[in-house]
C-alpha cells in the first residue's frame, strides 16, 4: 500500500492545463533503431522532423546501449502539435549533441484534450520571459477539497405508525475551495534567469498576476506591462518589480490550474480563481502570504505528460512510462525559484511604518486633522488583506448533478490592521489616536500610508537588503481600539480607498531582492528548454 505524505508534496501553479489546443501531441514514440547511431550521449535534445504539417517534437537522450538510443525523455513542451499515429520521424536538428542516425515512429497521440473533457489552454513552458508555469514553495498546512449540495427529503405524519424515512439526493457539485502559504520572497535575475539580468521579481510572481491582473506577465524586463486589459499587473524594474491594479477591472481575472503533486497521485484544480491574499506581519515570524481561492472542478491528472512534475519516458517498443527527475522537467515544464538560495526570506522583525497626513476638515480646532510629517510609530504586527470576492455560479437542474459554470469579480477590497504599544512620544501612538478622537466633521479620512516588509526604507536603487513596500496612498484609518495586556496596546484598523469609486489605485505593491537567481539552463529569449 503507497500513502501520500503531505511532506513531500509539490505544487506547481500554470496559467494553461498542458494540453495543445491544435491536437496531435505525441504520448509515445517506438521502432528505434538498433544500428547505425553514432555519437550521442545523455541529455543531446534532439529536434525531430516528419509528418505532414506536424512541428515541434523535442527528444531528451535519456539511456544509450553501446552507441544506440534505448529511451527518450518528452517533456510537456517538448510534444508538439500535428502529429498523426505512426508518423516516420528523423532528427532534423541536434539542439544539444551532434550524434547521426537516429529514427523513429510515432506510436501514440492525443486528441485536442486527452481526457476528451477539458478544453485546452495550451502546453506548460518553463523557461524565457514568458513562462507559464511555476514550482511554488508551500507551508505546511496547505488545504483542497471540493463537497457537494445535497437535498434531503422527509416524510412526517400523523398516526400509530408514521412512516419516518428519509432519503437524500445529490444536487451539485460546490466549487473546489484551496489555500496554501508561500513566503514573500523577492529576488534579482542574473545572467542566467528566465528573464533580464538585472530586473527584479517575485517568485510567486504568477499568484500576484491571477490576484491584480488578466495575463501572465510576458516582459524580458523593464518595460510596463500594467494599465491594460491585455496586460499583466506585473512589471519588472532595475531596481524593483512592481505589481498594482490597473488591469483588475473585469469580471474574470486570470485563470489558474493548480497542481498538487503528491507522492503517488497529482490533483489539478481547474480554472482556478485566486480570491484573496493576507500578508501577515507577525514580527517574530518570516513575511508570509496566505493564498486562498476557488475552482471550478478537481480531478486527478492521468497522463504523465499533462503533469508538469514528469516528463515521458519512452523506450524502443513504446512504452510511456515517466520521470520526474528535476533535470528533466525544470526548466522544460515550470520555472523553480523555491531554492534557499533562489530568492530572498524577509524577517518580518524589521518591518517599518510611514504614516502621515495633511490637513484635513480645517484642521483640529474644526473638528479636522492637523498635517503630521510622519507619525513615530513602531508596529509589533499586523495584516494586510487584499480581495476580490469573487462569486461562482452552479447551476440547480434537477435530476443533474451540476457544477460550476464560472465565477465573476465583485468589489476589489484593501483592508488590514496595525498593532502597536500605547505611547506618549511626539506623534506617537496616543497622538494618534487622539487626533482621529477629535476628528469629529471627517467622514473619511486620508493617511498616506507605506509598510516596508523587511525594514529598509531608503531609495530602491540604494537599497542593501530586501523588502517588500506596500504603498496606500489612501488609508482610512478607524479609531484605535486599546488592547489591556502587560503592556497596553492599541489596534488600528484601516482600509485602503482609490481616488475614487472608478480608479484602481488603493495600493500599490513593490519588491527589491537583494539574491540573485542565476542558474545554468536558464535564458530570458533563447533557452534550450523551449
Amino acid at each position: 500500500m503507497a500513502l501520500n505524505l503531505s511532506r513531500n508534496t509539490k505544487v506547481f501553479v500554470s496559467s494553461v492545463n498542458g494540453v495543445h489546443a491544435s491536437g496531435g501531441s505525441v504520448l509515445a514514440v517506438d521502432d528505434f533503431p538498433t544500428t547505425g547511431t553514432s555519437g550521442y550521449a545523455v541529455g543531446d535534445i534532439l529536434d525531430m522532423a516528419g509528418g505532414s504539417g506536424a512541428s515541434g517534437l523535442q527528444l531528451i537522450v535519456a539511456k544509450l546501449s553501446g552507441n544506440n538510443i534505448t529511451e527518450v525523455y518528452i517533456p510537456n513542451n517538448y510534444r508538439g502539435t500535428g502529429y498523426a499515429n505512426d508518423d516516420a520521424l528523423t532528427v532534423g536538428a541536434n539542439i544539444v549533441g551532434s550524434g547521426s542516425g537516429f529514427t523513429c515512429k510515432v506510436k501514440e497521440v492525443t486528441s485536442t484534450t486527452a481526457d476528451g473533457g477539458r478544453a485546452a489552454t495550451g502546453l506548460f513552458k518553463g523557461n524565457e520571459k514568458d513562462s507559464n508555469t511555476f514550482k511554488i514553495g508551500v507551508l505546511d498546512g496547505y488545504s483542497f477539497s471540493q463537497a457537494s449540495e445535497t437535498s434531503d427529503v422527509t416524510i412526517s405524519e400523523a398516526g400509530a405508525t408514521p412512516a419516518r424515512g428519509s432519503k437524500r439526493f445529490n444536487d451539485s457539485l460546490a466549487p473546489a475551495e484551496w489555500s496554501f502559504q508561500t513566503y514573500a520572497r523577492p529576488f534579482e535575475h542574473g545572467a542566467a534567469s528566465y528573464r533580464a539580468s538585472g530586473t527584479h521579481d517575485f517568485a510567486e510572481n504568477i499568484l500576484w498576476s491571477a490576484l491584480a491582473g488578466q495575463t501572465v506577465p510576458t516582459s524580458a524586463g523593464s518595460s510596463d506591462n500594467s494599465g491594460a486589459t491585455t496586460n499583466s499587473a506585473i512589471t519588472f524594474e532595475a531596481h524593483d518589480v512592481k505589481v498594482d491594479f490597473e488591469s483588475s477591472d473585469a469580471h474574470e481575472l486570470l485563470k489558474l490550474n493548480i497542481f498538487f503533486a503528491l507522492e503517488n497521485t497529482t490533483f489539478r484544480l481547474n480554472n482556478c480563481q485566486v480570491n484573496q491574499v493576507e500578508i501577515d506581519f507577525s514580527i517574530d515570524g518570516i513575511a508570509t502570504l496566505s493564498w486562498s481561492g476557488n475552482a471550478t472542478s478537481i480531478d486527478q491528472v492521468e497522463s504523465a505528460i499533462e503533469d508538469p512534475s514528469k516528463a515521458l519516458n519512452c523506450n524502443t517498443s513504446g512504452a510511456n512510462g515517466s520521470t520526474s527527475v528535476a533535470t528533466y522537467v525544470e526548466k522544460y515544464n515550470y520555472v523553480d525559484v523555491t531554492g534557499s538560495n533562489d530568492a530572498d526570506y524577509l524577517r518580518n522583525k524589521l518591518s517599518t511604518l510611514t504614516l502621515s497626513n495633511l490637513v484635513q476638515g480645517g484642521g483640529a480646532s474644526a473638528g479636522g486633522l492637523d498635517a503630521v510629517t510622519n507619525y513615530n510609530i513602531a508596529i509589533t504586527g499586523g495584516s494586510i488583506t487584499i480581495a476580490n470576492n469573487v462569486t461562482y455560479l452552479t447551476p440547480e437542474t434537477l435530476g443533474v448533478v451540476d457544477q460550476s459554470i464560472g465565477s465573476f469579480t465583485g468589489t476589489r477590497t484593501v483592508s488590514g490592521s496595525l498593532t502597536c504599544y500605547l505611547d506618549n512620544k511626539t506623534d506617537g501612538s496616543n497622538s494618534l489616536l487622539t487626533a482621529l478622537q477629535g476628528a469629529t466633521t471627517l467622514v473619511t479620512n486620508s493617511f498616506d500610508m507605506s509598510l516596508f516588509m523587511g525594514g529598509d526604507t531608503t531609495a530602491y536603487a540604494s537599497r542593501t537588503t530586501p523588502v517588500v513596500e506596500f504603498d496606500i496612498g489612501q488609508a482610512h484609518l478607524s479609531i484605535p481600539t486599546i488592547e489591556t495586556a502587560d503592556i497596553i496596546s492599541a489596534t488600528v484598523e484601516f482600509a485602503a480607498l482609490g481616488n475614487s469609486l472608478s480608479d484602481q489605485n488603493e495600493i500599490l505593491i513593490k519588491g527589491h531582492g537583494v539574491t540573485v537567481h542565476s542558474e545554468t539552463g536558464y535564458d530570458d529569449t533563447s533557452s534550450n528548454a523551449v
